[in-house]
């Protein structure tokens, strides 16, 4: 019998074979996907590089900080400056009082007296919302860093406002009570600091903590406040004026009846 011819094996093809969509068949039937398989779809991972036009991200970043800043900057000068402090403290410098070192003068005269008196005796102390802050700004003021006048206010207060070195100069209002049988007579009860300057307005007062300006007070009563008691404090009245505020008549006395220390 004739040897009949082997028919030649079978061979797989070699050489790997491509398929639509970047799938590569290689023999066997395995499939290699250049890239991820979502379903149906293949995805591939590519880099992009983006040129920015303008402002970079790290400038708007720095932009939008700088503008939520300024907005909460705002918001608290204007809630802040008349609850706080109370606009009548911030409206009473608006009125103009005249300040001279004659006034200046008879306030340290008095000051004098009642300083020098003996232990426990009776004084009799007046002076005029201009004496004090003719006192404040051109003897006490200068001695403390505090460029400052001083108002009478209609709730039984006085008002201490200038630029003091405390703050780096700005403009700080202190409001204070003065108290009785106390070895200091200005006690502080408020305080604002102005951080946005609007010239005539009231705007951009922002409230400070009382320990903020205590050693501004200290110093007030340092050289006004101490040497002295005060029994009993007797305030001017106030009356409307011709801008509808509320002021004590230019010769209307501040009244301490008191004794010396």
């Amino acid at each position: 019998m004739s040897d009949q011819p082997t028919p030649p094996e079978s061979q797989e093809p070699s050489a790997t074979q491509n398929v639509s969509g970047g799938v590569t068949v290689q023999p066997g039937g395995d499939a290699n996907v250049g890239g991820d398989v979502v379903g149906r779809d293949k995805v591939t991972q590519s880099t992009t590089n983006v040129t920015n036009v303008g402002m970079s991200p790290e400038a708007v970043r720095r932009l939008v900080i700088t503008v939520g800043v300024m907005v909460f900057v705002t918001a608290l000068c204007f809630f802040s400056g008349g609850i706080i402090v109370g606009g009548a403290a911030l409206q009473a410098f608006d009125r103009e009082l005249p300040s001279s070192m004659a006034a200046a003068l008879d306030f340290q005269d008095g000051l004098n007296t009642v300083q020098a008196m003996p232990a426990d005796q009776p004084f009799r102390w007046s002076y005029t919302e201009t004496d004090l802050s003719s006192y404040m700004h051109f003897v006490l003021g200068p001695q403390i860093g505090f460029d400052a006048h001083a108002r009478f206010l209609s709730d039984d207060q006085v008002a201490f406002q200038g630029s003091w070195s405390g703050m780096s100069g700005r403009q700080v209002t202190v409001v204070t009570r003065m108290v009785t049988n106390s070895p200091q007579v200005y006690e502080a009860v408020s305080a604002a600091v102005q951080i946005l300057p609007l010239d005539n307005s009231n705007f951009g007062w922002v409230a400070l903590p009382v320990s903020a300006v205590q050693p501004l007070v200290d110093s007030i009563n340092q050289g006004i406040g101490q040497g002295y008691t005060a029994k009993a404090i007797d305030y001017p009245q106030f009356q409307p004026t011709e801008s509808d505020q509320l002021a004590p008549p230019l010769e209307a006395p501040l009244r301490i009846l008191g004794v010396g220390q």
